[in-house]
């Protein structure tokens, strides 16, 4: 019960109060329950600027910021301590590589990044995640932009 309070607090703070314009999913792989969440720099932009999202990997670029969440599957405890890198397969068929930043908001310890995803279409992301302690993991996540976020 405590993980589904604490994954139900984690995705209001990571689609940044704005559920409508934000995608996220959760994957379950080798113990882990990651979070992926995909939000408009335009909501980002529309933060003050005092407000943390705006200054995090200095400041917003791209179309799109990408933010990984990483817990136990067990224990529900966040997982830090972990290198984390996505490649993108964009709808043309080239390619994304980007190291996610680790971050901080509201108390989690994520990872992310800004992306530019323009084009519409199906973006396949693979994340690649290297724990300090323990084997690399693997999730894959479909972002499918339709419309305007």
């Amino acid at each position: 019960m405590k993980g589904i309070i604490l994954a139900a607090a984690f995705l209001l703070v990571s689609v940044f109060a704005v559920p409508a314009y934000a995608q996220h999913e959760i994957k379950t792989v080798d113990g882990l329950k990651v979070t992926l969440a995909i939000t408009s720099v335009d909501e980002i932009k529309k933060h003050p600027e005092e407000h943390p999202e705006i200054k995090m990997h200095g400041g917003p670029k791209g179309t799109h910021h990408l933010l990984i969440h990483i817990e136990d599957e067990k224990t529900g405890k966040v997982v830090g301590d972990v290198s984390v890198k996505t490649i993108v397969h964009n709808p043309d068929g080239s390619r994304t590589e980007k190291i996610l930043e680790p971050m901080a908001l509201a108390g989690f310890e994520d990872y992310g990044n800004y992306f530019d995803f323009k084009e519409l279409g199906d973006y396949h992301i693979e994340v690649a995640m290297t724990p300090l302690k323990g084997a690399p993991k693997k999730a894959f996540f479909v972002y499918e932009r339709r419309g305007e976020h």
